[in-house]
C-alpha cells in the first residue's frame, strides 16, 4: 500500500508539471499559432497559400450592368432635356484567375502575371449578349477630348473626317460587342495608320474588355511581397509594370496595397489598401461597424467612404489626383480621372450610379438610383486574413464636354456631362470547403488555450491535494503508545 508521503509527493510532482507546462504553453501559444499560420500563409512553392493563390479555386463572378440612353431622338432634335438612361443586366460571367510566369526572387518577393478569363453564364444573367445598347461613341468622345486644346486648323478637318463615317455622336451595338468582341470603327482604323496624330489607341476595335479575355499581359506584371521576411507585408504589391510609381503624381502615384487575394492577419487595422491595376492606383477602405458572418465564420468589413475618388475637395492629401494647378479637368469629388492610363480617353471612374458622388453631375442625368449595397466592400476573417466576401463595384463614365470646332461631339444639351457607360460588380464568397478550414483554424486557436488553462487548473488542484495530504500527515498525533511496567502496591 502506498504511504501518504508517497501519495503527496506524486500528486505534487504531477501537479507542478501540469502547472508549469500549462502556464508556459498558454503564454507562448499565440506565438506558436502565429508560427504555424506563417508556415501556411507565407507564399512559397508548395505552401498552402501558394496553391490557392496560383489558381483561385473559389468561384468568382463578374456582373456587368449597361446603361442605355433612351432619349437619343430628343437630344438630336435639339430639345433642352436631361439625358435619360436605363440600366440593362446584369450580364454575368464566371471569372478565373491564374498566375503565370511566376518567379520567386531572393528579396522575399515574387514576380508574376495575372491571367484572367471570363465565361458567360446565361442562366445567371438578365438578358442576353445580343441586347442592343445605345450610348456615347467612345471613339468620337476620345478624339474630341485628346484634341480639345489643339488649333482649330487641326480640329475642323478632324470633325469633317469623323462626319464622313458618323451621323452623330451616338453608337448602337450589342452587349457582346460593347464588352469583349469589340466594335469596328473606320475612324479608329484611319487613326492607327497615322502614328504622328496625338491619338494613341493601340487596338483595331473598341470594346471595354476587348483583347482582355485570356490575356496575361493586359493587367501588367506585378512584383509582390511574399511575407517571408515581414509577415505583415504579405500580398503587398511593391512594383507594377516594373515601377513603384503609377501615372499619378506624388503620394497618389505610389504603387502599394494588396491585389485583394492575399492578406496578412488584420488585427485591428482601421484601414485597408487595395491596389487596382484597372484604375492605375490604390483605394483605401475603412473599417465599418457592420457585423459579418459567412458560413459560421465571423469577420470584419471594410468599405469605401467619401474619401474614395476624392481629389482634394474634402481630403487635402488626395489633391495629387489633380494637377498642381487645378483646372476644369479636376472634377468635383467622387469621380477619378483615369484618362492617363486609358490612352487619353476621357474615362472617369466612380461608384455605381454616382454613389457618394458630388451632386454636380448626378443632377444632369435621369434614371440613376444609387443604393447603399452598391458600395465597394470587402470582408476578412481578422485572425487568418482569409477573405470572406468581396463586392468590388465600380462604374465607368465618359466625360463629354463641348469642344470648339468638333461639332459632332457637341450634341448633348449640357456642355459638360459625365455620361455613365456601365458598372460592374466582382463578387467572391467563401465556399463551405474553405469555411470549414477557417472554422478548424479558429477552433484550434481558441480551443488550445482553453485546454492549457484546464491543464493548469488541474495541476493546481493536484498540488493543493498533495499539500493537504502532506500537512495532514505532519499534523496528525503519533499513534505509538509507550508501554511501561506498573507495580501494584499492596
Amino acid at each position: 500500500m502506498v504511504s501518504m508521503e508517497k501519495k503527496s509527493a506524486i500528486l505534487m510532482s504531477v501537479g507542478s508539471f501540469l502547472v508549469v507546462t500549462g502556464a508556459v504553453m498558454a503564454v507562448f501559444w499565440p506565438s506558436l499559432f502565429m508560427l504555424v499560420l506563417k508556415k501556411i500563409m507565407v507564399l512559397a512553392p508548395g505552401s498552402t497559400s501558394y496553391n490557392i493563390w496560383k489558381e483561385i479555386p473559389i468561384p468568382m463572378y463578374l456582373e456587368f450592368f449597361m446603361f442605355n440612353i433612351s432619349n437619343v431622338d430628343d437630344i438630336l432634335a435639339g430639345k433642352n432635356v436631361k439625358m435619360q438612361v436605363e440600366q440593362f443586366g446584369p450580364y454575368v460571367f464566371r471569372e478565373y484567375h491564374k498566375k503565370v510566369n511566376i518567379t520567386f526572387n531572393d528579396n522575399a518577393t515574387v514576380t508574376f502575371y495575372n491571367e484572367r478569363t471570363w465565361f458567360y453564364e446565361p442562366e445567371m444573367s438578365n438578358g442576353t449578349l445580343d441586347d442592343v445598347i445605345t450610348s456615347i461613341n467612345p471613339i468620337i468622345a476620345t478624339v474630341a477630348y485628346v484634341l480639345r486644346n489643339q488649333h482649330p486648323l487641326l480640329k475642323v478637318p478632324v470633325d469633317v473626317f469623323m462626319r464622313m463615317f458618323h451621323d452623330n455622336m451616338f453608337l448602337t451595338a450589342p452587349v457582346r460587342n460593347w464588352l469583349f468582341d469589340g466594335i469596328e470603327d473606320p475612324v479608329l482604323d484611319v487613326a492607327n495608320h497615322f502614328p504622328d496624330l496625338p491619338i494613341n489607341i493601340p487596338y483595331d476595335r473598341f470594346g471595354w474588355f476587348y483583347e482582355r479575355n485570356g490575356s496575361k499581359e493586359f493587367d501588367g506584371i506585378f512584383l509582390m511581397n511574399t511575407g517571408a521576411k515581414d509577415f505583415s507585408s504579405l500580398g503587398n504589391v511593391e512594383k507594377w509594370k516594373y515601377s513603384d510609381r503609377s501615372n499619378f503624381r506624388d503620394e497618389c502615384g505610389v504603387v502599394q496595397g494588396s491585389t485583394g487575394e492575399l492578406w496578412a492577419p488584420e488585427l485591428g487595422q482601421q484601414e485597408l489598401t487595395v491596389f487596382a491595376p484597372d484604375i492605375c492606383t490604390y483605394m483605401n477602405l475603412a473599417r465599418t461597424d457592420n457585423p459579418v458572418e459567412v458560413l459560421g465564420v465571423q469577420g470584419v468589413e471594410y468599405a469605401a467612404n467619401n474619401s474614395l475618388f476624392d481629389n482634394g475637395y474634402r481630403y487635402p492629401s488626395k489633391a495629387c489626383y489633380c494637377d498642381v494647378v487645378r483646372d476644369d479637368n479636376c472634377l468635383p469629388p467622387g469621380a477619378l480621372n483615369v484618362s492617363s492610363c486609358r490612352f487619353g480617353a476621357p474615362a472617369f471612374v466612380s461608384q455605381p450610379h454616382f454613389y457618394q458622388m458630388d451632386s454636380h453631375y448626378l443632377q444632369k442625368i435621369e434614371g440613376l438610383n444609387a443604393t447603399d449595397d452598391m458600395n465597394f466592400r470587402l470582408s476578412l476573417e481578422m485572425y487568418t486574413g482569409m477573405p470572406l466576401s468581396v463586392a468590388a463595384q465600380l462604374q465607368i463614365n465618359l466625360l463629354v464636354r463641348h469642344v470648339d470646332a468638333i461639332t459632332i461631339n457637341n450634341q448633348l444639351p449640357d456642355r459638360d456631362t459625365l455620361v455613365p457607360m456601365f458598372w460592374f460588380r466582382q463578387e467572391l464568397f467563401m465556399t463551405e470547403q474553405y469555411a470549414s478550414l477557417a472554422r478548424l483554424a479558429l477552433g484550434v486557436r481558441s480551443g488550445v488555450p482553453i485546454g492549457l488553462y484546464t491543464i493548469t487548473a488541474v495541476g493546481i488542484l493536484l498540488l493543493v491535494i498533495g499539500i493537504f495530504i502532506l500537512l495532514k500527515k505532519l499534523l496528525k498525533p503519533s499513534d505509538t503508545l509507550l508501554d511501561s511496567p506498573h507495580e501494584v502496591v499492596q
